[in-house]
């Protein structure tokens, strides 16, 4: 734990997600943020490496609101992603880049354990931006590595409910999005990563030698391995609605009839026990890591994050702090119930419902399915910032300050110095105390 000049990431937090103007208490100059992405950093003190969850998938309004090049080419690398916050708690440069290598921020959306060290997107390895300068690395990797997105979508289903007479009939219907594997042919292959051969699991040697290699690229860092958030509540109920429904009164000719989007209870719990596996999986690579002498240490990010999961309740998922299933359109279960056909005599014995073209997958995946969904929410990222800012060492007093000319569209931060240069408490900073949102802080395109 290091102290810190003040409260930085309770101040930062209203800065990104408010566009507030704020007086930040620490010496760094005025920092304005509107060309951030002109800005190339001379050395990378701190990189951030990973997947979406660490470049910030889902937090810009639209893909071309990301920091180029990242805006072109997929890996969506966002402006107010905990990498940016962690930089900013640093008070050093992440550096956003326009030739690929030469600034810290190169965490990419979809990337693999493998993409890590090989590349993706047509941007070369992640790790060629580490090097004997690098001070600080975090890394949210592994979730990829199991294909959970494609897990996610292969798995929803449709659940109508009809009431007849005095008895209501509900049914769910697996399936509706045509993956090139089913549901449970996904889930069967993300488990077979964490089958242990040879003394150890495919995910726990994969993470292992991503981790080694880190510290083979930057022999002087300190490494901070995030694990996954919590996404969906441990008590699901039978079903668990990810999206707003529609009414099918009108196909099935009843006054209550209902049509939503989501999973079974014993499909969230198998997402869940799944991710269990995957941050056990983190954990013992990095405990094996640690063994070795290097500096890695792990920030617990699903026990943080919690009571914060994905709630199952159509009234409150948008609370949560992550992304339930967003749309790209307007109302998707309207295009499904204009292009499919329903059978209510099937809904009432219990079996499938619903027969589509056999393009509705396709264009299910392509434009109705948002990026966004089924990630964190701004709120996550400060949360997972705030955890990171607490595990680094001190800053020196010759680390690089933020460039003046350093921007990020639409926030503007101005610096003071703290008079008092008391130390503050980490832990209190993690846990929120005194931090408060203001009443209309809101992020285009978020719940």
């Amino acid at each position: 734990m290091r102290e810190t000049t003040g409260p930085f990431l309770r101040v930062l937090g209203l800065v990104t997600a408010c566009g507030l103007l704020a007086t930040v208490p620490m010496s760094l100059g005025t920092v304005s943020t509107a060309g951030l992405k002109n800005y190339v950093a001379a050395s990378s003190e701190y990189v951030a490496l990973g997947d979406s969850y660490a470049s910030g998938e889902g937090l810009q309004s639209n893909a071309t609101t990301y920091i180029s090049p990242s805006n072109n080419d997929g890996c969506h690398r966002s402006v107010t992603a905990y990498p940016v916050l962690v930089a900013a708690s640093l008070n050093v440069d992440l550096g956003q880049f326009e030739a690929y290598g030469s600034g810290g921020f190169v965490a990419c959306s979809g990337a693999t354990s493998k993409d890590l060290l090989k590349g993706e997107n047509g941007e070369p390895a992640q790790l060629s931006a580490l090097s004997s300068a690098t001070r600080w690395v975090t890394v949210t990797a592994g979730g990829d590595d199991l294909h959970f997105a494609n897990v996610l979508l292969a798995c929803l289903g449709l659940r109508a409910s009809v009431k007849v007479l005095r008895t209501t009939r509900s049914y769910t219907q697996s399936g509706i999005v045509r993956e090139s594997k089913s549901c449970d042919e996904y889930l069967a292959s993300a488990n077979s990563q964490f089958d242990v051969t040879h003394g150890t699991s495919k995910e726990v040697a994969a993470l292992e030698h991503v981790y080694e290699q880190i510290f083979v690229h930057a022999p002087n860092t300190e490494l901070a391995v995030l694990n996954y958030p919590q996404l969906f509540t441990e008590s699901p109920p039978e079903f668990c609605p990810v999206a707003r429904g529609i009414s099918l009164s009108s196909i099935f000719k009843e006054r209550s009839a209902q049509l939503n989007v989501g999973y079974s209870a014993s499909q969230i719990s198998e997402f869940n026990r799944v991710e269990n596996e995957l941050n056990s999986a983190i954990t013992s690579a990095v405990s094996d890591v640690s063994a070795l002498g290097d500096d890695i240490r792990l920030v617990d990010v699903n026990s943080l994050t919690k009571s914060a999961a994905i709630p199952c309740n159509l009234a409150t998922n948008g609370r949560s702090d992550f992304n339930a299933l967003r749309f790209s359109v307007g109302s998707p279960l309207t295009t499904i119930v204009e292009n499919c056909h329903f059978d209510l005599a099937h809904l009432l014995s219990l079996r499938p419902f619903v027969s589509c073209p056999s393009y509705e997958g396709n264009v299910f995946l392509q434009r109705i399915a948002a990026n966004e969904s089924f990630h964190p929410k701004q709120d996550a990222h400060e949360t997972m910032a705030r955890a990171v800012e607490a595990l680094f060492d001190q800053v020196s007093p010759t680390t690089t300050t933020l460039n003046p000319n350093l921007s990020i569209t639409g926030v503007s931060v101005t610096a003071v110095s703290n008079p008092s240069d008391a130390p503050v408490d980490i832990m209190e900073t993690i846990s929120g105390s005194g931090f408060q949102s203001g009443p209309n802080c809101e992020l285009a395109g978020l719940d």
